[in-house]
């Protein structure tokens, strides 16, 4: 990347985020470090010219405390990039972004009803509405847990007409039966589907499990998207929490919800090798898109796919919390896929 062009990724990353929340991360990790605020200003300002590490990255990774030799074992804004080129086909990212296209793609593994509002007759519009107890209308493009309304159901509209142009006019395109999750992982957050991340790549025809996050609401609202107020953390191999939730929004650690209580370390999540076998098994239906982050669902029933990302976060995995070693996980992404990952 040339001069010019690091500028300029330097600019839209200041101005998509704030000049003060960039002082008061900075005042944090002079706190946590002991180095003056000025020095880690520049420091994140070199991270963001030359890595595309911005500076809430920067404190999460705790860099202001890391020598380069660790620094260097991080995905980067250009590794991510780089490795969404290498292993997916763009003409396929509709399958990912059209939530509709999605289910149609993977029902076999989504384990729940749906209905393409734009196809449907008001009729089984209204059928579908009194047949199933919860229901969730989305835009079939929505991001980040926008657009989406929880509608209860048990009943049919009475004008089923009017209830399927109200959904159209707001862009709820998709009708979704609402997932019951397994008991266990309502214990986490009761209000809110409690998903893991499983982030997989597809390389020569073979897929790999790259890492796990789990996702949790804050109990005051039904998604647990990060971009909407939710917390996360790391899944070791074995399905074990061992570290804690990490809430975005205020860059704090947290070993119990703070709503109920709920003990999160050495929490173990119910049928998570399933849940990852799922995953490993759905990314080879469409191999030419081969990074990917799955969202899944447990039921009692078993594990369910919600969705799959095209270019999966890089950022939360690598929180530094969740690595005693002080490392990122660039060298994970590279021994899974046998190969260097460019920049």
């Amino acid at each position: 990347m040339d001069i010019a062009s690091e500028a300029q990724q330097f600019v839209a990353r200041v101005k998509s985020g704030s000049v003060k929340r960039m002082v008061d991360l900075a005042k944090k990790a002079s706190e946590e470090s002991g180095k003056p605020v000025a020095v880690i200003l520049a420091d994140m300002t070199g991270c963001i010219l030359r890595d595309g590490i911005g500076y809430q990255e920067y404190l999460e990774y705790d860099f202001a405390n890391k020598p380069a030799e660790l620094r260097r074992t991080f995905m980067t804004m250009s590794h991510n990039i780089a490795l969404t080129r290498m292993l997916c086909d763009r003409s396929l990212y509709p399958v990912f972004e059209d939530k509709i296209r999605f289910l149609e793609t993977f029902d076999r593994y989504v384990g729940r009803d749906w209905l393409d509002v734009r196809k449907a007759s008001a009729e089984e519009v209204a059928a579908f509405i009194r047949d199933h107890d919860a229901i969730f209308a989305k835009p079939v493009d929505n991001f980040g847990g926008q657009g989406i309304e929880r509608l209860l159901g048990g009943t049919a509209p009475e004008d089923p007409e009017a209830f399927r142009a109200e959904l159209l006019s707001k862009g709820q395109q998709l009708l979704e039966e609402g997932i019951v999750q397994h008991h266990e992982m309502a214990r986490l957050c009761d209000s809110s589907i409690n998903t893991i991340r499983v982030v997989t790549v597809v390389h020569d025809g073979k897929p790999a499990h790259v890492y796990s996050l789990v996702r949790m609401g804050l109990g005051d609202s039904y998604v647990d998207n990060i971009s909407s107020g939710g917390m996360y953390t790391w899944v070791d191999p074995d399905g074990v929490l061992r570290y804690p939730c990490f809430h975005d929004k205020s860059a704090s650690y947290l070993t119990e919800h703070p709503k109920t209580g709920m003990k999160i370390t050495g929490f173990q999540i119910p049928l998570f090798q399933e849940a990852v076998d799922l995953c490993l098994e759905a990314a080879l239906v469409e191999p030419r898109v081969g990074y990917v982050g799955w969202d899944v669902a447990i039921t009692e029933n078993g594990p369910v796919l919600v969705e799959g990302n095209l270019i999966p976060g890089y950022d939360m995995p690598q929180n530094a919390v969740f690595h005693p070693d002080g490392k990122g996980m660039l060298p994970v992404f590279e021994e899974a896929l046998g190969c260097k990952i460019p920049r």
